[in-house]
């Protein structure tokens, strides 16, 4: 599955990148993805990722069957910056459901490289048996990144209101978007 690995990248703004899957190797400089990242968007993830115990433990416990977690390296020095990662379950009835979670470095955004990753997961996860992609966005908080997947035709499924807390107190909506995946796409 992984044999067109690493892939390269070349940026809006001329930067080469390596997508690939994520390596045990990689937790170090994962860890100092995270750290650039800022607190406040920090806050939004799933668990504390400026913990290094908690990254430790994703590479602990890597099962790819279960998350399938890509980053993007700057070809030049392979240093991470951007992680995706695709999340099933290996069985029953919401096992054809994938759920993706991406963060791309502040200083890399608007370049497409989101887009890019996401382009590549949707392929996987056709490959993996996947028939619809799950991502949860904070609104007011994350647009940008809503707006980007509405261009790779994922639609608002649900919006949660006042769901979601920031640091501050101040609630959010939470936005829950689809894509519907064809199997025969796959052989595109």
């Amino acid at each position: 599955m992984f044999d067109q690995y690493p892939k390269l990248l070349v940026l809006k703004d001329g930067t080469s990148v390596l997508l690939r899957p994520m390596k045990p190797e990689d937790e170090s400089e994962l860890r100092a993805f995270f750290e650039r990242i800022p607190e406040r968007e920090r806050w939004f993830r799933r668990e504390n990722v400026g913990d290094p115990t908690v990254i430790h433990k994703w590479f602990e416990n890597m099962d790819y069957r279960r998350v399938l977690p890509m980053v993007a390296l700057r070809e030049e020095d392979g240093r991470i910056i951007a992680n995706l990662s695709l999340h099933r379950r290996p069985w029953g009835c919401l096992s054809h459901i994938g759920h993706i979670r991406i963060l791309v470095d502040p200083q890399y955004r608007g370049l497409r490289l989101g887009t890019w990753m996401l382009l590549d997961l949707v392929k996987l996860a056709m490959g993996m048996g996947v028939e619809k992609i799950v991502a949860e966005f904070v609104s007011g908080i994350e647009d940008a990144a809503m707006r980007g997947v509405e261009k790779l035709d994922f639609f608002k499924a649900a919006v949660l209101e006042k769901h979601v807390k920031d640091p501050e107190g101040n609630y959010h909506d939470l936005v829950i978007m689809v894509k519907n995946l064809h199997r025969d796409w796959s052989d595109f």
